[in-house]
């Protein structure tokens, strides 16, 4: 086993990410207006068990990665799971892994949440309502206008 490969089966990055993102909230500031959240499929060769099957793959092992960013593209949270996930089934557990809620969202301005088509169901709208905490607004699905 890899270095890199048991300091993710430890926590270590996913601690490293947990400690940083207060301080460059605090130093830097989190562009909390704007996010995007997306999904994509890499492939896993050794596997493991957040590895399934990878649909564009001819059903090789493969990782699905559902990231949420800010406005200036520093990620908030990632989440992992099987290749043949639905991106609309990692959200909830995406936006729970931010780990951090808006605190300096200017007075007046609403939280945007950027997304493909693969987002556009009415259980994703569910989730961002019953999630009031994180502030959103509205989602703005490519190519299909806007939901909220």
């Amino acid at each position: 086993m890899t270095a890199s490969k048991r300091g993710v089966n430890k926590g270590f990055l996913s601690d490293c990410g947990r400690r940083a993102k207060p301080s460059y909230a605090t130093q830097v500031g989190i562009e909390w207006e704007w996010n995007a959240i997306d999904g994509a499929m890499v492939k896993a060769p050794l596997g493991g068990k957040s590895s399934g099957a990878n649909p564009t793959d001819r059903g090789k092992s493969g990782t699905k990665r559902s990231l949420l960013i800010d406005g200036n593209g520093i990620p908030l949270a990632i989440v992992l799971d099987g290749a043949n996930r639905h991106d609309m089934k990692l959200v909830e557990r995406t936006l729970e892994a931010q780990q951090l809620v808006p605190t300096d969202l200017a007075q007046g301005k609403q939280r945007h949440l950027c997304a493909d088509k693969g987002y556009g169901y009415e259980q994703v709208r569910q989730i961002l309502q019953a999630m009031i905490h994180l502030a959103f607004a509205f989602i703005t699905f490519r190519s299909a206008g806007v939901f909220g």
